[in-house]
């Protein structure tokens, strides 16, 4: 199974017909950042339960089990509209969702999933009327903040399901 989503050719083919001239560099560079897109893609699309378990959102199950190390292929999956996803295909939106963070990781690598230590992100604090000054948000002060890219956003969300809660409720009348 292949460490990412996608292949080089047709990324530089996504990327040549979009203009987006940051895409450059060595095959092997390309492909590093889109084994980090990759991973920033499946985990991003993940949350935590009521019960505190991590769960995908996306539909169905990996197709090879947890011998797959990315999300997708998927058994069991269906976009928003109910449609059918095959078990053996990637879905499209998945593919170039991988390709424009993997845009954002040639340019600037390791920026979609920065480490955050919250300690650093406080510049000032005032305890007498309670006062707080947060550190901007840069590569170069050491802290780190997790980008918001809307397009990998739109291009996904035809794919996140609604997740049912796990617990007990108890309605009261």
């Amino acid at each position: 199974m292949p460490d990412f989503y996608g292949n080089v050719a047709d990324a530089d083919a996504y990327h040549a017909v979009r203009a987006n001239t940051a895409w450059t560099g060595e095959d092997m560079a390309k492909q590093a950042a889109l084994i980090r897109a990759s991973t920033y893609i499946d985990g991003k699309f993940q949350a935590q339960n009521s019960c505190g378990r991590w769960e995908s959102l996306f539909s169905g199950a990996k197709t090879g089990g947890r011998a797959q190390a990315l999300q997708w292929p998927r058994t069991g999956a269906t976009d928003t509209e109910g449609h059918e996803i095959p078990a053996e295909e990637i879905p499209v939106e998945v593919v170039q969702a991988t390709y424009e963070a993997a845009l954002r990781e040639i340019a600037l690598p390791g920026s979609l999933s920065p480490d955050y230590v919250a300690s650093t992100a406080i510049k000032r604090q005032k305890v007498d009327v309670l006062e707080i000054e947060y550190q901007a948000a840069s590569n170069t002060s050491g802290v780190p903040t997790r980008p918001v890219i809307t397009v990998v956003d739109e291009l996904i969300a035809p794919l996140l399901g609604c997740k049912v809660a796990c617990g007990i409720a108890v309605f009261v009348v």
